[in-house]
C-alpha cells in the first residue's frame, strides 16, 4: 500500500510540476476562451488522470519511463486545450517545460544528497515536497527570465526542434532506467549532472541556436534584397537625371511662351495646368540630395494613391553628402512601411504619414511616424512581421543594416496608436 501511494505521489507531483514548467513556454501563444476555467479543469482532471495511471505501473525503470511519457502526454493535451497554436509548436514549448522540469527535478536529487537537508527530510514527506517546490520554483524563475525573450514560436525551426525533444526524451529514458535510490553519492552527483547538462543543451538548441539560424537566414534574405535592388536603383538614378533635364527644359520653353504671349498679346488656352503638371515633378523638399528629393515626391503620390496623406519637411540639405543609393533604400522602406501601417486605419484623418529632417550638430536626424491599428510585437527592439515567410517584415531589418553601415543609431517605438522611427546618421560617417 505504501508503494502505491508513493507511486500517486510521485506522478501526480510530477503532472503539476510539468504543468507548471509547460505554461511558462506557452504565455506567447493565444488563450482559449474561458481560459482559467479550461486550466482549472486541466489541472484537476490531469492530476486525477496521473493518479489513476500510477496505479497501473510498477516500480519498474521501463514501467516507470512508460508512466512518465503517459504524463507528459496529458499534460501536452490540457495544454492544447487551453492554448491556440500550431500543434507542433506547442508540443515543442511543452518539452521545453519537461526539460526545464528535469533540470529541476536532478538538482533536488543533488540537494537531498547534502546530509543536514536528507536528515530533515527523512523526519516528514511534508520537507521533501517544500525543498522541491523551492528548488522547482528558481530552476523556473531562472529558465523564464533567460529564455522568454527569445522564444518566438513561429519563428521556430521543425528540425532543431525534434532534435531538441528527442534530446530531452533519450535523456530522460536514461535517467529512469538508471537506479539511484541507495547509491553511492558520487553516482547520483554524476548521472544528475549528465541529465542538466543534456537538458540545458537541448534548450540550447531550441532557442538560442535557432534563433541564430532564424537570425542568419534573414541577414541574407536582406542582403539579396538590397544587391537585387542595385540595378533598379541605377534605373531610378538614370530616370532621375532624365527627368530633371526634361523638366527643366519645359519649364524654360513654358517661360518662352509667356513671355512671347505677354509680349505680343496672343490669346491662347490657360496654360496653369501644365504648369500645375511641370510644378509636379518639383521635390517636395530639398534634402541636398536629387534623387532623395524625386523619391520623396513619387512616395507622396503613392501614398496619395492608397488615400495615405504624406508631410514631410526638411530642416537641412545635407543629405547630399551621403552615399544616395544607402539613402535610396532608407527612405524606400521607411516610407513604404509607414505607408502600410497607416493604410490599415479606418479613420481617413489618421491614414497619415509623417516625416520631419534636421540637422542637430554633426548629425542629421530623421524621423517618420505614422498611426497604426491592432498590437506589434517586439524582438530584439524590431516589430515582428507575422508575413515574414511570405517576404515581408524585413524593411526595418535593410533600414537598421544601413544605419549600422554609416555608424548611426535607430530606435522604433510605439505610443499610443502612433509608431515612430527615429535614425541618427552623423555627418562624419558618410562614406560608401
Amino acid at each position: 500500500m505504501n508503494t502505491i501511494v508513493l507511486l500517486q505521489y510521485e506522478t501526480v507531483g510530477y503532472y503539476i510540476e510539468v504543468l507548471a514548467a509547460e505554461l511558462l513556454f506557452l504565455h506567447v501563444y493565444k488563450r482559449r476562451r474561458y481560459f482559467f476555467a479550461r486550466l482549472l479543469l486541466a489541472f484537476v482532471t490531469g492530476a486525477f488522470v496521473s493518479s489513476r495511471i500510477s496505479l497501473s505501473g510498477a516500480a519498474g525503470p521501463f514501467s516507470r519511463f512508460f508512466i512518465l511519457l503517459l504524463v507528459i502526454a496529458v499534460s501536452v493535451l490540457f495544454m492544447m486545450f487551453c492554448f491556440e497554436g500550431n500543434v507542433f509548436s506547442i508540443v515543442s514549448s511543452c518539452m521545453a517545460g519537461v526539460a526545464t522540469q528535469h533540470i529541476a527535478n536532478k538538482l533536488v536529487a543533488i540537494v537531498m544528497i547534502i546530509p543536514m537537508i536528507s536528515s530533515i527530510c527523512e523526519i516528514n514527506v511534508g520537507y521533501r515536497i517544500f525543498t522541491e517546490i523551492i528548488v522547482c520554483a528558481l530552476v523556473y524563475a531562472a529558465a523564464f527570465a533567460s529564455l522568454y525573450k527569445d522564444y518566438v514560436p513561429k519563428k521556430s525551426s521543425i528540425r532543431l526542434n525534434v532534435i531538441s525533444i528527442s534530446i530531452i526524451l533519450i535523456c530522460i529514458g536514461v535517467n529512469r532506467l538508471v537506479k539511484t535510490d541507495g547509491a553511492e553519492p558520487s553516482y547520483v552527483i554524476a548521472t544528475s549532472v549528465y541529465a542538466i547538462i543534456c537538458c540545458i543543451f537541448a534548450l540550447g538548441i531550441q532557442f538560442y541556436l535557432g534563433k541564430w539560424q532564424q537570425e542568419k537566414t534573414e541577414s541574407l534574405v536582406v542582403r539579396e534584397l538590397l544587391s537585387a535592388s542595385e540595378k533598379q536603383y541605377e534605373q531610378w538614378k538614370a530616370m532621375v537625371e532624365l527627368n530633371s533635364i526634361k523638366v527643366h527644359d519645359l519649364k524654360h520653353m513654358l517661360h518662352r511662351i509667356e513671355n512671347y504671349v505677354d509680349k505680343y498679346n496672343i490669346d491662347i488656352p490657360d496654360l496653369s495646368p501644365m504648369r500645375e503638371s511641370i510644378d509636379g515633378f518639383s521635390p517636395l523638399v530639398k534634402t541636398g540630395n536629387e534623387v532623395i528629393d524625386v523619391l520623396l515626391r513619387n512616395m507622396d503620390r503613392l501614398c496619395r494613391q492608397q488615400g495615405v496623406r504624406l508631410n514631410c519637411v526638411s530642416y537641412t540639405d545635407s543629405l547630399g553628402r551621403f552615399d544616395s543609393m544607402s539613402l535610396y533604400f532608407l527612405f524606400a522602406n521607411a516610407i513604404d512601411n509607414a505607408r502600410a501601417g497607416a493604410a490599415m486605419v479606418a479613420d481617413e484623418d489618421k491614414r497619415l504619414v509623417d516625416v520631419s529632417i534636421k540637422q542637430f550638430g554633426d548629425s542629421v536626424i530623421i524621423h517618420v511616424w505614422n498611426y497604426f491599428e491592432g498590437e506589434i510585437t517586439f524582438s530584439d527592439e524590431l516589430p515582428v512581421s507575422e508575413n515574414a515567410e511570405e517576404g515581408h517584415g524585413f524593411g526595418l531589418k535593410s533600414i537598421k543594416m544601413i544605419v549600422d553601415k554609416f555608424g548611426g543609431a535607430m530606435k522604433v517605438h510605439t505610443e499610443s496608436d502612433v509608431f515612430h522611427l527615429n535614425i541618427i546618421l552623423p555627418l562624419g560617417g558618410t562614406s560608401a
